[in-house]
């Protein structure tokens, strides 16, 4: 048997196995490997034994190196002690001392040679061991995420969820030790830390008695289908790299690209990722908002559009005929302006109310920052009429700021009633609207008084995190609303958004911020 395989980790087979795709079918289907699970703790051992045998491994070669040079050291001493008979005439000893001075040289760059060429050896055979402890740890991940897709019982995913959980982790700190820069990797590190926290956020969820959702069933479905890909493209990559040689797989940029091209080719936005804390809260049924109010004809429509376009120059609207959807009456309008911009919105048949507004020109310069942006789309909004709107999430990605404004009342943010506002940073207009969830939730409300003082819910949190605000809110939890106390704090590098029921104290929803490609996004 060839030496370097046996010198393999475990799981190399496998992966060898998998890039001849004799496991493809496997997986999915059954649900992966058979046979019991190692536990956690039995999975970190294995893990920090392999991290200490490579120590063991690169101390001894070390070793063995500074011997080799000491060896080296004292074989040119003991030559220089040696002297050459007399007699011999000058012209030889200059031809001796020629030969010499050449030998030497020779024998330092042959020195060299076998040094770099150990150094390279060395870095491939690390490298390589991490790409295969890289790829077990992706296909663990995978069987389990397979499983998780059609576990049953509380235990049994919570079993699931914490492998998940500790192999993102291991997984991500793996991808560390490649020889490739931190962006060339962070679309795969991204999708380990998010599936983490996820994993984790679930395990929460279950240890307090809750269910997973069918839309937390769909985000499963989604970390494992990407979990899949990435076993299979790191297959890929450790079969190419057995047909090239140490100076191929190393060269600048060799490794660092295959990473890059396989979190591009793997990694999609993941779902369940809101660019702010329910922002994807609109629920079904009636538009609250509009009821009473008087449907308008298509030529007041167009006048209302033409008041809504009139700070953008506008020279020609169009209205495009009414829509039917999800129990909304709705009329489109393209507007021009005399710049060549254009504009597309939707107004609401009764009362004409904005709930859509999309711009089809770039931005490409920042000439206003994110306060300037806030305060050009609350004047927008109070144009519209839209009022009692206080922002509730900001960011920025590119020269592009995104604000989430959400009703208060009775300082009580309602969540339910959500505007989203886009503002181009260059010419400091708003070149972006949806507000379905606010026309389809927006009402007065009795809010009840709190059971627990908020001194108390701010003593408690800030044993836990560097406290940035606390405030009550109502949130939606499984289709009602319900009073809550919004903590936003930090905490060993992270942000978090928890929601604590004002009744009880317990923890009904939790958010991280993560940054993304698009900005700052919640999950």
């Amino acid at each position: 048997m060839d030496k370097n395989r046996e010198e393999m980790p475990r799981g190399a087979e496998k992966v060898e196995s998998i890039s001849r795709g004799d496991e493809r079918q496997g997986g999915a289907a059954d649900g992966g490997a058979k046979g019991k699970e190692p536990s956690v703790e039995a999975r970190i051992a294995r893990e920090n034994a392999r991290a200490e045998k490579r120590l063991r491994a690169a101390e001894e070669k070390r070793a063995a190196k500074e011997e080799r040079a000491r060896r080296r050291q004292e074989g040119r001493e003991e030559k220089g002690k040696k002297q050459h008979a007399p007699g011999f005439g000058g012209w030889l000893a200059a031809v001796i001392a020629l030969s010499v001075t050449v030998l030497a040289l020779g024998a330092v760059v042959t020195v060299g040679y076998f040094d770099l060429t150990e150094a390279k050896a060395g870095l491939y055979n690390g490298y390589r061991s991490s790409l295969y402890e890289l790829a077990e740890l992706v296909e663990n991940m995978d069987v389990n995420l397979s499983k998780a897709r059609v576990a049953s019982g509380g235990y049994e995913m919570q079993k699931l969820l914490t492998d998940v959980l500790v192999e993102s982790e291991l997984a991500e700190s793996c991808l560390e030790s490649f020889p490739a820069e931190a962006h060339r990797t962070e679309r795969l590190a991204a999708f380990f830390n998010r599936t983490g926290d996820y994993a984790e956020r679930l395990l929460h969820k279950l240890s307090l008695g809750g269910e997973i959702t069918a839309e937390e069933e769909a985000v499963i479905s989604y970390m494992y289908e990407t979990a899949d890909k990435i076993k299979y493209g790191l297959a890929e990559i450790i079969a190419e790299g057995k047909e090239k040689n140490i100076d191929d797989v190393l060269k600048e940029g060799g490794i660092g690209d295959k990473m890059e091209i396989l979190g591009k080719n793997t990694v999609e936005t993941p779902k369940m990722i809101y660019d702010g804390p329910f922002a994807a809260s609109a629920a079904g049924g009636t538009y609250k908002a509009l009821e009473g109010l008087s449907p308008m004809s298509e030529e007041e429509i167009a006048e209302k559009a033409r008041g809504i376009f009139a700070p953008y120059g506008v020279k020609e609207v169009d209205v495009l005929g009414k829509t039917e959807q999800k129990g909304l009456t709705a009329y489109g309008v393209q507007a021009y302006t005399e710049t060549g911009e254009r504009y597309f919105a939707q107004l609401s048949e009764r009362g004409g109310k904005l709930l859509l507004l999309d711009s089809h020109k770039d931005c490409e310069d920042k000439n206003f920052d994110a306060g300037a942006c806030i305060g050009i789309a609350e004047k927008f909004l109070g144009g519209l009429g839209y009022a009692g709107l206080e922002p509730v999430w900001v960011s920025e990605a590119g020269v592009q700021c995104d604000i989430n404004f959400a009703y208060v009342q009775q300082g009580v943010v309602c969540y339910n009633d959500l505007i989203k506002v886009k503002v181009c940073e260059e010419r400091g207009v708003v070149t972006g609207l949806e507000a379905r969830a606010y026309l389809m939730n927006h009402t007065d409300r009795d809010i009840p008084a709190p059971a627990l003082a908020q001194s108390k819910i701010e003593r408690a949190a800030a044993s836990r995190m560097q406290l940035r605000g606390v405030r009550l809110a109502l949130i939606p939890v499984e289709g009602e609303e319900r009073l809550a106390y919004e903590i936003n704090g930090t905490h060993a590098g992270s942000e978090y958004f928890a929601y604590l029921d004002a009744a009880t104290g317990r923890m009904v929803e939790l958010f991280t911020v993560v940054d993304s490609a698009m900005g700052r996004a919640v999950m």
